[in-house]
């Protein structure tokens, strides 16, 4: 089976080019005299999203070979989008555009962004048809590489005519060898539920943890599934894009231009329903949740800060563009898009002849798309709004002219009055891709700031301001492996809840600039990233004041303690091969545990020897688990254990299909012979597979043994977290498993159940 959330694929090739670059060349777009171009706030460590060729430069740095690159662009593209179904525009929407405004789509699309980017390196690309999915190859070093960012795969196959004696292997390498290139190459961590190249897993190598072992198949796919429709791969689509998603630029540019009183707020939050999804009414969210940040090097670590209540899932965000004229100074009459019958007098806009109308027009422009719209005024006739750079007008009310403007990314306000106004302020809520933004990391952060005109800045000043919130981790990623957890799930980490702010402020002979933020660690705890809290951008007159910071926010201050620690580059993850593993040896013991007895949802306590759950809520088969007890004495210490596992015996399997059978932990006691309460049974953490068994071939005598990994569980014991009730076995419907059969497995009269303890004999 391939991906779970394949209901959502539409599988089309859309010729749209044409159409866009036509629509885009219709109307010569309106020139504002005071507008400071190509303003541009960039950390050192950041992708640079302003153009897909400085999205593969900046993403690229530090990469020797293409192997590398491609796995770059693979990571940056796992960092900057989610699953969810395709976002549209009439004509299509511009790669660079999806990656800065939207941020998710589905196979097709998010693919057309991937060899978008490999078109800036010179790579030719193709797009692979499975069934229920859509790939695409690039070609470079002589052969075609395979890279699935929707299903967070690609594989190594030896090469002995590259410098590492391997590379990323292609469809063709894949289904012609799928047992060692696939089968015999990866493995499933069941306690995460993700896949790990053999020999690059999240382990200890030695005393370090190799937590930066690169994740696969987060979302829950199977790699057994991806077999039988990779082998049914048919050459689709068209070079330029998919899916409604296209390499044109349509006229977008990702450009931020503000005119003296303008200011553009990038946010890493969201505002409620100030999305943008044509042809939706529910928001974009990650229909896969927090899977894969939780587990993954490539996106976790910059993504895991906003985990929370309100964070559940990847999603939209917000940032507003402001428009607050200063109209003490009479540079600022150059920020209006267009002026009839106005002049600035004595610190207000005044009609010159009040017999006459009189107009202003400002042009509400930035790189993302605008949800919502609102303006205050101390008086005016009427506003009118125009969407097609003032061709045509739409009256409109300035208190909420957000209907009129949702999912543009510019717009003309054209406001009419007869008298003096001495106060204005418009703001546009828009619409961005959070991990498109410039964000920090810990350790040092060099800013480089430029225009692309300094002159053009003339008396006024540019503004740009971070905020902000530090955090640090309790516990070291060797110390999370020891305990079972999660690398980015803020595990044993917190972060300030006042934002700590940096602001500068530079005139037009400054620049280009650069400045530092330094983001610290305290002394005996380890880094994360921040928690981001906006980035802005002003131009602002020289007396005018810039937008108020939070009430609550503070200046960078760094205690004598704290540390400038750093964090390996996210988008670099497996780029390079892992670090040869440290064999320790061990030695195996197994402890007896005591089988006790079946129990029903229902309470009945069955006589039967099977074990069987429905596949939906609504199917009426009564769910049987099996419960065992025992004392789990002498365990290991934390440090020295290597793994547990329950052997668990079958006799018989289902007829028609393979049966996923798991292992919960009680969350109560239970007493041997009696009913129990399932809310007490708790979730299947750790699962194993049993073969079908055709109802004409013998039941397995001895008993077939299959091991269970209950090592992640194990470890809660060993540190305190929690208390041993005892363990349920239960069969796990999986449709990619069972084919949507009910399945069931048999134990024998009297199973013999035992934890299988393996431990390190020398520990260091």
């Amino acid at each position: 089976m391939i991906h779970r959330h394949t209901w959502f694929l539409v599988i089309l090739t859309v010729s749209v080019l044409p159409r866009l670059a036509a629509a885009a060349d219709a109307i010569e777009p309106v020139k504002v005299p005071g507008l400071v171009r190509g303003i541009k706030v960039l950390p050192d460590k950041a992708p640079d999203c302003t153009s897909l060729k400085s999205i593969v430069e900046s993403v690229t740095r530090g990469c020797k070979t293409n192997d590398e690159k491609a796995i770059a662009i693979y990571n940056f593209m796992r960092l900057t989008h989610y699953h969810r179904a395709y976002p549209s525009e009439a004509g299509g929407i511009p790669v660079l555009k999806e990656i800065n405004c939207y941020g998710w789509s589905l196979c097709g699309g998010l693919h057309a962004e991937q060899s978008a980017l490999w078109r800036e390196l010179g790579w030719k690309w193709r797009f692979v048809g499975w069934p229920g999915h859509t790939t695409v190859e690039a070609f470079y070093d002589g052969r075609w590489h395979y890279l699935d960012v929707f299903l967070k795969f690609y594989a190594w196959m030896p090469d002995p005519n590259h410098p590492s004696g391997r590379t990323i292997a292609g469809e063709d390498d894949l289904a012609a060898n799928p047992q060692e290139l696939l089968l015999d190459a990866f493995v499933e961590d069941p306690a995460r539920k993700v896949f790990y190249a053999k020999g690059n897993e999240f382990t200890m190598f030695g005393d370090k943890a190799n937590w930066q072992a690169p994740t696969f198949l987060v979302c829950g796919d199977d790699l057994a599934g991806m077999i039988p429709t990779l082998k049914q791969r048919n050459r689709v689509g068209a070079e330029p894009g998919w899916g409604g998603i296209n390499h044109s630029d349509g006229g977008y540019s990702a450009e931020i231009n503000l005119a003296p009183g303008f200011g553009l707020t990038s946010t890493w939050d969201k505002s409620e329903g100030a999305w943008y999804w044509s042809g939706f009414s529910i928001a974009p969210c990650h229909t896969c949740g927090d899977k894969e940040i939780r587990n993954s090097p490539e996106k976790g670590p910059i993504a895991e800060p906003y985990l929370g209540p309100n964070w559940s899932c990847e999603s939209y965000a917000n940032g507003q563009l402001t428009f607050r004229p200063d109209f003490t100074h009479p540079a600022t009459i150059q920020s209006f898009a267009s002026i009839e019958n106005v002049k600035l007098s004595d610190g207000a806009l005044i009609p010159i002849d009040p017999t006459k109308p009189a107009r202003v027009t400002i042009q509400l422009k930035s790189p993302y798309i605008m949800t919502q719209g609102k303006g205050t005024v101390d008086g005016i006739d009427s506003c009118e709004v125009s969407l097609d750079h003032g061709k045509t007008w739409k009256r409109a009310e300035l208190k909420d002219f957000g209907a009129v403007i949702g999912g543009q990314v510019q717009a003309l306000i054209r406001l009419t009055l007869q008298k003096p106004i001495r106060q204005l302020e418009l703001q546009a809520t828009v619409q961005n891709n959070p991990f498109a933004l410039p964000y920090l990391s810990p350790g040092k952060n060099t800013i480089a700031v430029s225009v692309a005109d300094a002159a053009a800045l003339g008396d006024n000043k540019l503004v740009v301001t971070y905020a902000y919130r530090t955090g640090s981790r309790r516990k070291s990623y060797e110390q999370l492996y020891l305990e079972g957890k999660e690398i980015a799930r803020g595990h044993d980490a917190s972060w300030e809840e006042a934002p700590t702010v940096v602001q500068k402020v530079f005139k037009a002979s400054e620049l280009p600039a650069q400045f530092d933020i330094d983001i610290p660690t305290p002394r005996g705890k380890y880094p994360v990233y921040p928690r981001m809290v906006f980035v802005r951008r002003e131009v602002v007159a020289p007396n005018q004041k810039p937008l108020p910071l939070p009430a609550d926010a503070s200046p960078p201050q760094l205690s004598p303690g704290d540390e400038l620690k750093t964090l390996p580059n996210p988008l670099l993850a497996g780029t390079q091969p892992p670090t040869p593993r440290v064999v320790r040896p061990t030695k195996t013991v197994q402890i007896e545990l005591r089988p006790s007895h079946f129990v029903t949802r229902s309470g009945e306590v069955p006589t039967s020897d099977m074990l069987k759950w429905p596949k939906t809520k609504q199917e009426a088969v009564e769910p049987i688990a099996f419960l065992v007890g025992g004392d789990l004495k002498n365990l290991p210490s934390l440090k020295d254990l290597s793994a547990a596992r329950l052997i668990v015996p079958v006799v018989r399997s289902h007829e028609k299909a393979p049966t996923r059978i798991g292992i919960t932990t009680l969350k109560g006691a239970f007493v041997a012979g009696q009913s129990f309460n399932f809310d007490l049974l708790g979730d299947p953490l750790s699962t194993t597979i049993v073969p079908s068994l055709p109802a004409n071939e013998p039941a397995w005598s001895p008993p077939k043994e299959f091991k269970i990994d209950v090592t992640r569980q194990v470890r809660s014991l060993i540190l305190g977290e929690a208390t041993f009730h005892g363990f349920g076995l239960r069969v796990v419907p999986d449709r990619s498993v069972d084919d949507g059969w009910t399945v069931r497995v048999h134990l024998p009269k009297q199973p013999r159940i035992v934890l299988e303890v393996e431990s390190f004999e020398n520990s260091k």
